[in-house]
Formats: C-alpha cells, structure tokens, sequence
C-alpha cells in the first residue's frame, strides 16, 4: 500500500507541473498577442536617446593624434561600432546571456515560461528570462526591481525597440552601454579597463572573461575575485562551444588561454588637459560637465615629447633656485601659435588647480622691452638696430629710472642697449615714441594693459598687474616672423560620432617687416651669444632671447623671467613665489641664471640632432661701420678703408636704411674753408680759421721761394674759432695755408688731410 501512495503522490505532481506549464505558455502567449495586436501602450514611452545618449568618456589626443588621456563623470563609457567587436566576441555575449537572440522579437516566450514555473515551484522571482533587449531597456528605462508590473513594462519596450531598430543595432547598443564592474561602462571602456587594448583586439577568452561580468560585476569583475571570474569564463566558452559557435580546436585554444590583467589608470590630469577642456569648452558653449559625459574627442596640439621634456626639468629640483619657490613654462609653436607645452606649477598636481603659466599676471621686468619699446620703434619709427641712444644718468620728469647696478656705457646701439638690458635707452626710446605707440604694438601681440598702465615705467615691465608665461611666449613667437597668430591648445574637435565640430584656423596679423622681424631677432641672438642670456650661448646653434628680473631691493628679487625662441618653438619661463608672505628671492637668482637654465635643457633635448637656423631675407643688408663714430659722434657711420679691424662691427639694415655718411673718425680731415688773414701788426701775421673737430689738429705752414716750413700746430674745439700768428718772414713775399690731420693712437696712423687755400702776405723790409 506505501509504494502504490507513493506513485500515486509522483504522479499528481507531474500533471500539475505540465498543467502549470501550459497555462504560463498561454498566458505568456495570449499576453504577446495582446502587445502585437492591440499595440497597448507602455507605462514608460520608449525613449532610445536614453540609451544612444548616455554619458560617454572625453578622449584628448595629442598633435600626432596619439591618445593621451581618457576623462568622465560617473561613467566611464567610449562607444565604438559594432564592427569593431570580434564575432567571437559578440557570440560569447549571445550565449552567455541570450542564445535566442537573432530568433526572438525581444521577448522570449519559451524562457518566460519556463523561468515562471520555476518561480512558482520556488514562490518568488527567482529565475530570469530576460532577453539581451529586456536587459538594455531594463538598465536605461526602468528599476531593477523584480514586480510583474515592471517584467511588463520590460516585456512591452523591448518589443517597441525591436520594432524600431535591427538585431545588430541592438547589440551594439548594449556592449556599449551595460556595466563591466571596475567604473567601466560599455565594451571598449572594459577592454582598456582590464586588458589594456581596444575590443577590437580583444580574444575569444578575454570576451568570455567580459562576458562573464555581467550576470554580477561584484561577484565575477577579475580584479575582484579572478578565481570565480575565471570559472564563469569556462562556463561561457563551454556554452559557446556547446552552440555551435566553437569549433574543437577553438574552444581548446580558448581554454588553454592565459588571462592577464593589465588594469590601466586614467591617465593623470595635468596643465595641459585643464586648459585644453576650458578651451574647448568656450569653443563649443558647454559647460564642463556636458564636456565630460559627451563623449567628444578633443585632438589638442600638445608635441608629448616637449611636454615630457618639460615635466622632467621640472620634477628635478635642482633645475631650481628653492624647493618652495613657483615657476611656471609655456612652449608655442612660432608658426601656429599653437601650444606645445604647459606647465604651471611646481609640486603635485591637482585637477582644476591653479595654472600659472596661463592665469598669472606677474611684472615682467626686461622681457617687455622689445615688445614695447623695440619693436614699435623699428616699425612705426624708422629705428635701426644702429640707432645711438645716450645711456647715462637721467630724469624723465618725476620719472628717474636706473641701470642694474648704477652702470651707464655713454652712447649706445640699439642692439648694444639690448643685448646689455640697459634702462635708460628703452626709457628713452618709449619717451622719444610714445607711450601708446609701444602699448599698440604690445596690444596686437596678446598684451594686456590696465587703465593705469599709462607711464614710461612700462618699459621696465612696470605694469599694474602684469603677463602670463603663455602671453609672453606668444608675443615673441610673434616676433619670430612678424606674424602673430592667437595661442591655441586645440588642433580639432570632434563629436562621438565622429563629425568634425571645429577645426583650429591659424589667422595671422603682419606685426613686423619681414626686415625689421629677422633684424630684432638677431639683435635678441646676441643677449644669448653675449649678453643676459649668454648661459644659452653654448647651445651651439641660432637661439634669441630676453631675460627679465624684477627687484625688490638691492639683495632680493621677486621675479626672473626669460622668453627664448628658435625658428620652430617659443617658450617663456617665470620663476618667483605666489607672493610676498610666501618669500623672496636672493639677489643672484636673475631671468639668466636659473630661468636660462631651463630653457637650455629643454633645447637641448628638442634638438639634440640639428636646429633651424634663423634664415636672413633678401631685404636685409649687412653693413661695416665704425666703433668709434657710436662712441664718439652718437651716430653710425660706414667704416672706410682704412678702418682697422678692432674698431669695425657689422650691422644688419632693412634694405634702404643703411647709412650712407662715412665715418670721419677714420677719414682725413677737411681743411678750414674759412682760413683768413685777421691782421698784420708790428711785423707779426694773425690767421684765423674754425675748429672742425676737437680731434683734429691743424699745421700752419710757410712757403717761402718755394720752400714749406712748418710754423706750428693748433687745435681747437669743434665750431670754435682758432687763431694761429707768425713773425718770422720779414721783408719778404711769403704764402701761408693749413693742412690738418687726425692721429689714431690705436695704430700711430696719420690721417692727413688736403691744404686750405693760401693766403699770400708781403712783409715789410
């Protein structure tokens, strides 16, 4: 009797089991007719911008287009096409989540049912069903709670996606947007996440591994528990392989795979990406969050290696002065005026911190003058690299500036005043121009002035706030070639899909003469070869330069600055601290000591091979003039033949501008052309005649039956009459005339002019 009651019980239950079965197979299907025919509405409208518009990664790029860094909000998402994901891979997904996928219409009603009887049998929501379709509208449209209500609402949208997109739309749309654990939203995000390659690469195994993550990222992401990570991968590939998607030898190979982990970090945010997020950000008119979640892809003009050239001067602090002392650097193109480098700041880098090398506004000191007093005065003013200014000691008004160290050097070049970073001479030649002539040039270069930077201590970089690093590297970019071209740290901008939204336009604005731009960049050679910026000079190739410091008093300095350039790169460099109570700097730390330093490691890892050279134009002219009329007669004269070496130099003109007046230093003397007779008393005759230089001395000569006697030698001061007598040719008929010359100690040459005209006397017996 025991064993028929328990057949009996065995069969009781098999009959309700298949008579559950059925009715959850006709409620399921009766429950699809229902959609199909009377198109019920859901309670959530379908929306598939939810899904195609999800937060997406920022990638930027550097100028050879090489990824640099990866940012985002919450999520960490880059979509890709579905094309890019291996078809191996796409299977592993389909069997591990979906083997009906390319079957069902987005909702699977042999799994609904079955995953409803086992629900029954456990009398809770224990078994899914849910397609790979029901999953995407699950995650993007509702809660993951496990009601009838929202298996409905699931059931209805996924069928309405089916309706509106293809097989392969829908796949792609959900490796790009589910979960992978690790912050790694969508397929390509996880590849780099875990494996750092792209999906495109990734193998059979490593997409089973991804695979695997999504049943529970908590319980299978391999950085968490790799074991089970590894088992849920065996699983997928057996499924695979089960279906017919794995040949024997793959799903072997598969198997034997070795997975390694190679979790990447986001790339470090740094002065560059900052800046270039902000830029792109004012290009667009988005806000910083829109920037990050939109998926664009920003290619910037960072050259990496002059960047990485730049952090690694910078993370030795042996490149300068203290460890608690700020500097900041700026690298722009001279042609584009794109930004090659950045750095602002010393110390550890935070996102969003402060960025010096943009954002300062500091004093300048000398590195303005040639941007506001040089410059303007070349190109507005006819101004040579000859030009004579007088330095010594001098007022302007209330207005009494002062040479480093109480020196003053007399008459001196352009090029001389430059090169030995005088006061005096860039006081005086902004005096002589015009304050708001040198602020208009300063202007078209990037220059920004306050409403009180109105005095000629602008020349000196006496401004009411000041320059950045990346205004100051511009503006001598500018110099390079005349043309200056607005800074920029992106290149392009794209959109996820791909479409080009801006394209960086390099507009150029004629600043300088091509002439006048050549001639103050090889004056700006010479403060590198030998002058403030000579540290630079064994750099063994064409480099200008500009140093700047700024005192505070005679043993401390606040500021040392130096803009360098060579025909490809512009840099600028700042030293100092963020302000007083932050400290000074000794004395000794000028713009050419530990600001050249820098810029002459960074050259030398830029062109450890060769340099552009600095290519001279066909309007300017080299020209020989002599040393001693600049000293002299404050004007530059050509040299003559006869010139000796030590007292040339050699100067560049445009084209045109060249002087055309010899030295007279190296030239025979003109004769007096007003020698006269003034008197004749008591035997003795009085000559007169006008001093034509205080260098000049003049003979007084005798000629007497044909013969010349010497009667004496006379100076005077240049304008000043000069009066010579002789008494010693009585009775007689006696012709009198000068003859001057010039002596140069330098050689003991004799620069013998011609003869005045005579005078004739006739003596008295």
């Amino acid at each position: 009797m025991r064993k028929k009651k328990v057949k009996t019980v065995k069969k009781k239950h098999t009959i309700r089991h298949l008579l559950l079965g059925i009715l959850l197979m006709g409620m399921s299907f009766i429950f699809f007719v229902g959609i199909k025919v009377c198109e019920l509405d859901a309670w959530h409208e379908f929306d598939p911008n939810k899904i195609l518009n999800a937060d997406e990664t920022l990638i930027l790029y550097n100028s050879d287009s090489e990824e640099i860094c990866t940012l985002h909000l919450k999520e960490d998402r880059i979509t890709v096409p579905l094309s890019s994901v291996p078809k191996h891979v796409q299977k592993a997904f389909i069997s591990a989540e979906d083997a009906r996928f390319y079957e069902h219409i987005g909702i699977d009603i042999i799994r609904i049912a079955g995953a409803a009887l086992e629900d029954i049998k456990s009398g809770g929501y224990v078994q899914g069903a849910s397609t790979i379709t029901q999953q995407l509208i699950k995650l993007s449209h509702l809660s993951s709670e496990k009601t009838m209500q929202r298996k409905a609402e699931e059931a209805v949208l996924a069928y309405l996606m089916e309706k509106e997109f293809t097989k392969d739309e829908i796949l792609g749309m959900y490796l790009n947007y589910v979960y992978f654990g690790g912050g790694f939203y969508g397929i390509e995000a996880a590849a780099r996440g875990y494996f750092g390659i792209h999906a495109s690469e990734l193998s059979t195994a490593q997409g089973a591994v991804l695979a695997g993550i999504l049943k529970s990222p908590s319980a299978y992401a391999p950085h968490l528990d790799f074991e089970a990570s590894m088992g849920r991968k065996d699983n997928i590939l057996s499924l695979m392989h089960e279906y017919g998607h794995l040949t024997d030898s793959e799903y072997a190979s598969a198997c034997a795979e070795e997975i390694e982990l190679h979790m990447t970090e986001e790339a470090d945010r740094s002065y560059y990406i900052d800046y270039a997020i902000d830029e792109a950000c004012r290009i667009l008119g988005i806000s910083n969050d829109e920037l990050l979640r939109g998926g664009y892809r920003i290619y910037t003009a960072q050259d990496s290696d002059i960047q990485d050239i730049c952090d690694r001067i910078y993370s030795d602090d042996d490149m300068f002065p203290a460890k608690d002392v700020q500097s900041a650097i700026a690298v722009v193109d001279t042609e584009t005026g794109e930004i090659d480098a950045l750095i602002g700041g010393r110390g550890k880098y935070s996102a969003a911190c402060y960025n010096r090398a943009v954002n300062i506004r500091r004093q300048p000191g000398s590195v303005i003058k040639p941007l506001i007093v040089y410059a303007p005065a070349m190109e507005y003013y006819g101004y040579t690299a000859a030009s004579v200014i007088a330095d010594e000691p001098r007022s302007f008004g209330a207005y009494t500036p002062k040479n480093s160290g109480n020196k003053y050097y007399g008459n001196v070049t352009l090029r001389r005043a430059i090169k030995g970073s005088l006061n005096i001479p860039a006081v005086t030649v902004l005096n002589d121009i015009g304050v708001e002539s040198g602020k208009k040039f300063a202007s078209q270069v990037g220059i920004e002035f306050e409403s009180g930077d109105n005095g000629l201590s602008l020349a000196l970089g006496g401004f009411t706030k000041g320059v950045s690093p990346l205004q100051i590297a511009n503006a001598y970019g500018a110099v390079c070639d005349g043309l200056y071209t607005e800074s920029s740290a992106i290149a392009s901008v794209e959109d996820k899909y791909g479409n080009v939204l801006y394209t960086h336009s390099a507009e150029q604005t004629r600043v300088l003469s091509e002439a006048n731009a050549y001639i103050l960049t090889n004056m700006l050679c010479s403060v590198a070869s030998d002058g403030t910026g000579r540290r630079l000079s064994d750099l063994g190739f064409d480099v200008a330069c500009k140093t700047g410091t700024v005192s505070v008093d005679d043993a401390t300095n606040r500021d040392a600055w130096i803009a360098a350039y060579t025909r490809e790169h512009a840099v600028a460099v700042w030293i100092g601290y963020d302000s007083a109570k932050d400290g000074v700097m000794e004395s000794s730390v000028t713009g050419g000591s530990y600001p050249a330093d820098i810029v002459k490691k960074l050259f030398e890892k830029v062109y450890e091979e060769n340099a552009p050279e600095f290519v001279k134009p066909d309007s300017v002219v080299r020209t020989k003039l002599d040393v001693h009329s600049v000293e002299e007669d404050a004007v530059a004269a050509l040299a003559t033949l006869i010139t000796p070496e030590e007292s040339v130099f050699y100067e560049y003109f445009a084209s045109g501008t060249e002087p055309d007046m010899v030295s007279r230093y190296w030239s025979p003397p003109v004769p007096p052309n007003d020698f006269m007779c003034t008197g004749y008393t008591d035997g003795v005759v009085t000559f007169s005649f006008t001093s034509g230089g205080d260098d000049i001395v003049y003979e007084l000569y005798r000629r007497v039956d044909g013969a010349e006697k010497l009667v004496g030698t006379y100076s005077g001061r240049e304008g000043q009459p000069v009066i010579c007598t002789d008494d010693a040719a009585r009775g007689k008929t006696v012709s009198y005339f000068i003859r001057p010359y010039r002596e140069r100690q330098e050689t003991g040459v004799k620069l013998e002019g011609a003869s005045s005209v005579q005078i004739v006397v006739q003596f008295s017996p």
